[in-house]
């Protein structure tokens, strides 16, 4: 059953949509709250949080996806919102399914920015217990090489499409979109916001990262300019932590996992992942909630 429900975040009343597995199927202990990106909303790139979402609560697993202020439905100034308030709205969000659903176990989905906000939140609340983190940028690096990497990608894009028919005849009628092609080469595929606030470079994004007790599972397209530099990142910095290094790979795909056979490998592979943690805690429920 799907609700949507307010919660508050600080000062701003945020929107959710909360997916109820039916009685019989729920008493998995493990919950699922999903972090959208930085220009999207509760329903994810191309609905896959939607998906996943209805996905999930087939397979009896409490879902939360929800808007982060200024984004969609939720209350806020999107020129406000930094991954400092993403994070405070995610405790929010933590605090309102525990109490909602009694659950002493929650994972947090997080995709691009939504990744970094689950690294930074990882710490925040106790029943955080896992992260699943969908082609999640390095936290806490010199991004000089994946911005590198990110610009000449798009850079090739763009050239790719010079040659296209298609293009000219946009030209023709007048219809190509200039400033949004300038942004994008000046940027280098960043989106607006993505470059960071101020208050985000006091966050202790590594000491959260090795601090975090729990299981972390990394998701990343094949065809992602950023993904070798990201991967090879984490894998030593989840080594530094003694933790295993769980990541997986979806050959040919880009960084959003667009077509229909990368997003349901994505899907598959998280709720695969998600189904043996929760049922790691329900061999060992003691140990799970010492965690």
């Amino acid at each position: 059953m799907l609700q949507h429900i307010y919660f508050h975040s600080e000062d701003r009343r945020l929107l959710g949509a909360y997916h109820q597995p039916d009685k019989a199927l729920s008493e998995r202990p493990l919950g699922i709250i999903m972090l959208h990106g930085w220009a999207g909303y509760r329903i994810g790139a191309h609905q896959m949080f939607t998906k996943l979402g209805r996905l999930a609560e087939q397979k009896g697993f409490h879902c939360l996806r929800f808007d982060f202020r200024g984004r969609g439905d939720s209350e806020g100034d999107a020129a406000d919102t930094t991954l400092s308030t993403m994070i405070a709205d995610t405790a929010a969000a933590v605090d309102w399914l525990a109490e909602r659903t009694g659950l002493e176990r929650i994972a947090l989905v997080g995709d691009c920015s939504g990744a970094e906000v689950a690294i930074g939140a990882s710490n925040l609340r106790s029943q955080i217990a896992a992260l699943v983190l969908w082609s999640a940028p390095t936290v806490g690096a010199d991004r000089s090489d994946v911005d590198r990497a990110k610009k000449l990608h798009t850079f090739k894009q763009y050239l790719h499409k010079l040659f296209r028919r298609e293009t000219w005849g946009k030209l023709f009628a007048g219809r190509l979109r200039f400033g949004i092609i300038h942004r994008a080469l000046l940027r280098g595929g960043k989106g607006a916001g993505e470059e960071g606030a101020a208050q985000d470079d006091l966050i202790d994004w590594v000491p959260r990262f090795l601090g975090f007790p729990g299981n972390i599972l990394f998701i990343y397209g094949g065809n992602d300019p950023t993904a070798d530099n990201c991967i090879t990142y984490y894998r030593t910095l989840s080594a530094e932590a003694g933790r295993e290094f769980n990541c997986h790979v979806v050959a040919g795909s880009n960084h959003a996992f667009y077509s229909v056979s990368w997003e349901e490998e994505v899907m598959g592979v998280t709720l695969d992942w998600l189904t043996g943690e929760a049922r790691s805690a329900e061999a060992h429920p003691h140990a799970a909630t010492q965690t």
